[in-house]
């Protein structure tokens, strides 16, 4: 069958595959992962496969509807996100208005936490694919290639020609995940690899998993809880580093790989094995990785990781005050609570003397949140240094902890999901707390950057840094020419506005922020 991988039009740069869909402030945008992972599994399986990244490459609906004409394509497999949902749905409707014809599937983390509320919302659309679904992907398009009853497609959520909706059994999760194709393959036949950035990365770079899952269980973070799941589920050593051979040798463009495991670093055995097999192999290759503050690395796996290729390692601190750690259950142990900030100071010194970098995420509006815990959390990033730090407020998703919290306290104060972003595509937290409302929780950020980035000794910092490593000088350069806009004038706080995205001239409504659940 032949087959459109879509990221679809919305805001240029519009990065909708990251935990928190947003146009960032840094210029970061995430490859399509998910998707090109899907679209490697269906070209294995014999289907003639195209992909296009919207956001990325400028894409326009009438252009997407030239691209189905020219390529004939029979079906769609549309991505999503909760802030953009509004408008994907729109250019659904757009595509199939052009092409009536057009088999159509949605997938991401917010259709796959609302299912059927998303299928109600237009009758264009067919079904959705719930949780990890690059075999459900797989099995959809069998079945419509032969018109077999898609009522033997696991993990699909799918609507009858009689209008009725259906929920097929859930698919469990992919155990053997070397048997599925090298995500960076597809990157290289579909993407241009420079579009692509992340603030704290050199670049041009490329990203794929080593592993799946997580076994900690934060309230706000949305790929576990709608995705992932919690059970960790490994790459071999020798597959990842087959990934790293393939993009040194096929894409010589590329400086550093960033590795999207939800935590890199849980099982240690495993770490060091695979970092001894990149020491084997002679990898060249810098990579960063998303790892956790209390973790508790010793300087021996972490030298031995930065001998492996490790440069930095993002990490989620989150707030510096311990009942905000508390409220969002960061920690499964409580008692780990109360020395979680003292770890988190150890870790970015071993990090620091082991040659690694840090970018430290920090966020604000969890449950728990006061304006005191807030300026805490301004004190502890200026007090951890790490090279580079984002502040954002707290974005709770569909599918979530944290939603279900803002949603049963009431909360959630924007009517529609179009409220998820500012009119410019930026964070818009929702969240109103008893004490804070969501515009001050955006206007903090706001001061928390210009705080963190303009003091001298940061400065001071990164031009030293610049002056050492000509990479490293054109990362800095890249990542602030964005960002400094944002400096000076802060984020526009007014919502997006409903009529808007995809080039249609109106958007499907809902009638809650809750979905209607």
């Amino acid at each position: 069958m032949r087959v459109l991988f879509l990221n679809p039009p919305f805001h240029p740069r519009f990065s909708r595959e990251q935990r928190s869909p947003a146009v960032t402030k840094s210029g970061t945008l995430y490859y399509p992962k998910w998707l090109a992972t899907a679209a490697g599994v269906a070209i294995k399986d014999g289907h003639d496969v195209d992909l296009a990244d919207s956001p990325a490459g400028g894409f326009s609906v009438q252009a997407i509807v030239d691209r189905i004409a020219a390529k004939n394509i029979e079906a769609l497999v549309c991505d999503t996100s909760t802030p953009s949902i509004l408008n994907d749905v729109t250019v659904i409707e757009s595509l199939v208005t052009a092409m009536p014809s057009l088999h159509i599937l949605l997938v991401g983390r917010h259709v796959s936490a609302l299912p059927r509320e998303t299928l109600e919302m237009s009758p264009t659309l067919e079904a959705v694919a719930v949780r990890e679904y690059e075999y459900t992907v797989r099995d959809w398009l069998a079945a419509k290639c032969c018109g077999a009853d898609l009522a033997a497609v696991n993990g699909l959520v799918w609507r009858r020609q009689s209008g009725e909706i259906l929920s097929n059994p859930p698919r469990p999760a992919i155990e053997n995940l070397d048997e599925l194709p090298f995500v960076s393959e597809v990157y290289k036949r579909f993407l241009h690899t420079p579009d692509y950035f992340y603030g704290h990365s050199l670049w041009p770079l490329v990203v794929f998993d080593t592993s799946r899952g997580c076994p900690y269980h934060c309230s706000f973070c949305v790929y576990p809880q709608t995705f992932s799941g919690h059970k960790m589920r490994y790459r071999s050593a020798a597959n990842v580093a087959d990934e790293f051979d393939f993009v040194a040798r096929e894409m010589p463009e590329i400086k550093t790989v960033m590795l999207e495991d939800d935590t890199f670093i849980i099982s240690k055995p495993r770490t060091l094995e695979l970092a001894k097999e990149l020491i084997r192999r002679g990898n060249k290759l810098p990579f960063d990785a998303n790892c956790r503050a209390d973790i508790g690395a010793d300087t021996e796996l972490l030298s031995t990781l930065h001998d492996a290729g490790a440069r930095l390692f993002c990490v989620g601190f989150e707030s510096g005050d311990v009942e905000v750690i508390h409220g969002m259950k960061k920690n499964n142990d409580d008692r780990r609570d109360a020395k979680y900030h003292e770890e988190a100071h150890r870790f970015v010194r071993r990090c620091r003397d082991s040659g690694i970098m840090v970018h430290g995420c920090f966020m604000v509006g969890n449950l728990n949140e006061t304006p005191a815990s807030m300026e805490k959390t301004l004190q502890f990033a200026k007090k951890l240094q790490p090279d580079t730090a984002q502040f954002f407020p707290i974005m709770v998703y569909p599918g979530t902890t944290a939603y279900k919290e803002a949603k049963d306290r009431n909360y959630i104060q924007i009517e529609d999901w179009g409220g998820w972003l500012t009119k410019d595509g930026l964070h818009n937290s929702v969240v109103n707390l008893p004490n804070i409302t969501h515009e001050q929780l955006v206007s903090f950020c706001d001061r928390a950057r210009r705080n963190f980035y303009l003091s001298p000794s940061y400065l001071v910092y990164k031009f030293k840094q610049s002056l050492k490593d000509r990479r490293e000088f054109q990362r800095n350069v890249k990542g602030f020419l964005t960002l400094s806009k944002y400096l000076v004038r802060g984020s526009r706080h007014e919502k997006s506005g409903s009529n808007r995205g995809g080039g249609a001239d109106h958007l499907t409504q809902i009638t809650s922020p809750q979905g209607g659940d």
